[in-house]
């Protein structure tokens, strides 16, 4: 169940926070189907840019994958990932919430060598991250 009134045109942004490259997908709330959306390279200021997307793409939440890991131990990544979504909360007035990101990674490539898919594995680890939100909470 959708914990909001979902109207035209709203949308998630499933995010991939890795060490050099940020992968960023969509999903429509209408069919609930997350598809990959892009790649930003960590040279410049991402925060500016996610907020301009979410801006233009109407976005009504972000998902954010949190490497929890394996045995639930924080990792050096978890803590800049951490680190990435409090900054993210500062700047983007809109709900933020946490996604157990275990594996994405490896299923992103896996997913790509059998569909023989072009698209960057950042972006198909967050398609990844936000569709498995999509199947868990609404």
């Amino acid at each position: 169940m959708s914990e909001f009134k979902i109207t035209r045109d709203q949308k998630i942004l499933g995010i991939d926070y890795g060490a050099n490259k940020i992968g960023l997908a969509l999903a429509d709330l209408q069919t609930k189907i997350a598809t990959p959306y892009k790649i930003l390279i960590k040279e410049k200021d991402p925060i500016a840019k996610i907020k301009e997307i979410c801006q233009q793409e109407n976005i009504e939440k972000i998902i954010v994958g949190l490497p929890i890991g394996l045995r639930g131990v924080n990792s050096e990544q978890y803590k800049k990932v951490a680190d990435f979504i409090i900054k993210l909360k500062q700047e983007i007035k809109l709900e933020i919430i946490e996604q157990d990101e275990k594996m994405t990674s490896i299923y992103a490539q896996k997913l790509m060598r059998e569909t023989k898919t072009r698209k960057p594995d950042d972006a198909v680890a967050a398609m990844l991250i936000l569709q498995s939100y999509l199947d868990e909470k609404l």
